[in-house]
């Protein structure tokens, strides 16, 4: 491996996803020694083994301190370093959780403490254009941080901030001309209306909240701002976003009372909101070309974005009532046809099915309905669905072209699946037929019939 090149040794040290691996090969040869002082990206990651050895009494006076860790990784590639992750391992979902307590009163996994950063960002903090912070949730959820004004005013190259599992204030925090990615994930903020988001981060294309609580009426205001993806909590009750220049949102929010949005460029545009119970303000969008709906109230969303002539890909679900006083008002699929005349792909999950075919009624199935224009089709079925109609009245004015893709749930009984498979492919012999399963929180699986 000597062989090669060096800028190409360079290459693959940082390519490596751990620091720990960079460590390894600096063990293995000198010019590897080398080499890895110039690397410009590092990983440090907490594992939960180390978490473990760190709190065993046998092995914690034997394991350097994850701080100090951190601390020494930093000073050790300073000279080159550009772009750094540190954080700790998220528990599996199978495994057992970090602590059975709400909250831990050690702080040796407290990433975003101010004096653990100040030990070392001053060292590289000029030279950073990415950092990546994850904290240990059971350390931070407790603690308020100061840790975004001080990376504002020492990261002042930064391109690329992420910010997870921690109480941030924005006490401090100046303005970071050269920030254009922004990711905060499961955050407690103290900026309410996300003003200090928008003075300080003016150059935002990309934006990601995920989980962000502490806000109450949040704005969106980024002239620059491409690609959003928001995931709001039930509390808010007022959205806005303002973006003359997003392409791209992926919008989850449960019940607002207001929800405004200007984002007259978007051409991909995902929503799941439970339920519109207020003020849905929309201005007309250009170029809207994949539209995403989860909702219980589709008809509403839809007429809302009636003005969506161009959308060629459509996608829809609604979620299962879960309470009594629940009810859905789905459009019907006449309707549907209507408000999006020109789309080429049409998705409909399992949820938006079932209630089709509540609202299809023999009145609906002799009405007649143009889908020349419909290139692909795909439907999950519900669990023990076996009525083909509204299947039928859809794929008799489809193309003989239209590729239809049936996915059947996979607790489904074989004759089920087999009594579907076996109407379709008879009465419609010409359709490209594909056939699949799904399940809940898996991935589709398709068939090779």
């Amino acid at each position: 491996m000597e062989d090669l090149p060096p800028p190409l040794l360079l290459d693959i040290l940082n390519r490596l996803s751990d620091s720990a691996d960079v460590a390894r090969c600096r063990l293995v040869s000198r010019t590897l020694r080398s080499l890895s002082y110039q690397v410009s990206s590092v990983n440090v990651l907490c594992s939960r083994d180390r978490f473990l050895r760190s709190r065993a009494p046998e092995t914690r006076d034997r394991t350097l301190p994850f701080k100090s860790l951190v601390a020494n990784l930093v000073s050790l590639h300073s000279a080159a370093l550009d772009s750094l992750s540190i954080g700790v391992e998220r528990p599996s979902a199978a495994g057992a959780a970090w602590e059975e307590d709400d909250f831990d009163d050690a702080d040796d996994l407290h990433l975003t403490a101010v004096g653990f950063l100040s030990r070392w960002l001053p060292l590289v903090g000029g030279r950073l254009r990415s950092l990546s912070i994850s904290d240990f949730w059971i350390q931070s959820c407790w603690r308020r941080s100061g840790a975004l004004g001080l990376i504002s005013d020492l990261c002042y190259n930064l391109v690329n901030l992420e910010v997870r599992n921690a109480w941030l204030s924005v006490e401090g925090l100046k303005p970071m001309q050269k920030l254009t990615t922004l990711t905060m994930e499961f955050i407690r903020l103290d900026d309410e209306d996300l003003e200090k988001v928008n003075k300080c981060f003016p150059s935002l294309e990309v934006l990601n909240l995920i989980g962000v609580g502490g806000l109450k009426e949040p704005k969106i205001c980024l002239s620059k701002l491409r690609i959003c993806c928001w995931t709001v909590s039930n509390f808010p009750l007022s959205l806005t976003i303002q973006a003359p220049n997003l392409v791209e949102l992926q919008l989850k929010c449960v019940e607002p009372k207001v929800l405004h949005l200007c984002a007259p460029s978007l051409t991909n545009f995902s929503l799941i909101l439970k339920r519109p119970s207020g003020l849905i303000k929309v201005e007309r969008f250009l170029n809207l070309r994949s539209l995403s709906i989860e909702s219980l109230d589709i008809r509403s969303l839809a007429e809302v974005l009636l003005s969506s002539k161009t959308v060629k890909k459509l996608e829809l679900e609604a979620p299962r009532c879960t309470k009594a006083d629940e009810s859905s008002n789905t459009i019907s699929f006449i309707d549907l046809m209507s408000a999006f005349p020109n789309m080429d792909e049409l998705n409909l999950g399992p949820g938006v099915w079932y209630e089709l075919q509540k609202t299809c009624g023999l009145g609906d199935l002799r009405i007649s309905c143009e889908l020349g224009s419909l290139k692909k089709l795909t439907v999950r079925l519900p669990l023990l669905e076996c009525d083909t109609a509204l299947l039928f009245f859809i794929l008799n004015h489809c193309s003989p072209c239209c590729e239809v893709a049936i996915l059947i749930h996979a607790d489904a009984e074989s004759a089920t699946r087999e009594c579907i498979s076996s109407k379709c492919t008879s009465n419609f012999p010409k359709i490209r037929w594909k056939w699949g399963m799904w399940k809940e929180s898996f991935k589709d699986t398709y068939l090779d019939l």
